[in-house]
């Protein structure tokens, strides 16, 4: 029980000294452009830093990934606009036309019964290409966006791989093996 209770001593400190470790000099993306211990590289920095990650340049990956991301955000904000401005000039054509109908069929109801049933269609027909504009807007904002949000998250993906490539490649090689030993069972510390 005593060793047991010593494993476990010695997984803790081990775990402590690495977590010590694993903070400094690891980078973090913020939007599209890098933080390392708290602070936003300059652009000439992010590029010394991007252009060798493992013996790799990512400066190019980096930039169009950046654009990417960039790109599906504009229509994703775009798209949205144009969803909801549609909405609304939808919903406007079809009080058009409640609207033309109830005129139309009230003006038309000096002429009798004939007249106000032909009032009230023309009426009707008032709101007609608002509602067919708003409803053709409406459908392109929602393509739009159906293309910016698949764009936004294939790019952040990219821009994520590349910031944890650097932060992998920065850690140590240390492995902590279970299994049998000379003297038995125990741990292996290897570094």
């Amino acid at each position: 029980m005593r060793r047991f209770i010593f494993v476990i001593i010695l997984m803790s400190l081990s775990l402590c000294a690495w977590a010590q470790y694993a903070g400094t000099g690891t980078i973090k993306r913020a939007g599209t452009h890098i933080v390392m211990d708290g602070e936003r590289l300059s652009p000439e920095a992010q590029e010394a830093l991007l252009a060798d990650i493992g013996g790799l340049d990512y400066n190019s990956a980096w930039d169009l990934a950046r654009k990417g991301r960039n790109t599906g955000l504009g229509l994703v904000i775009g798209g949205s606009v144009a969803t909801i401005g549609g909405s609304v000039v939808t919903l406007l054509g079809l009080a058009t036309s409640v609207i033309g109908a109830a005129v139309g069929g009230a003006v038309g109801s000096v002429g009798g019964q004939e007249s106000a049933q032909h009032g009230a269609e023309e009426g009707a027909k008032a709101g007609n290409s608002l509602t067919i504009g708003g409803l053709i807007t409406s459908g392109l904002g929602l393509v739009t966006t159906g293309i910016g949000i698949p764009m936004i998250v294939k790019n952040n993906r990219t821009l994520n791989e590349i910031v944890n490539g650097y932060n992998n490649g920065r850690q140590p090689n240390v492995k902590l093996g279970f299994g049998p030993t000379e003297n038995g069972i125990g741990l292996a510390l290897r570094f």
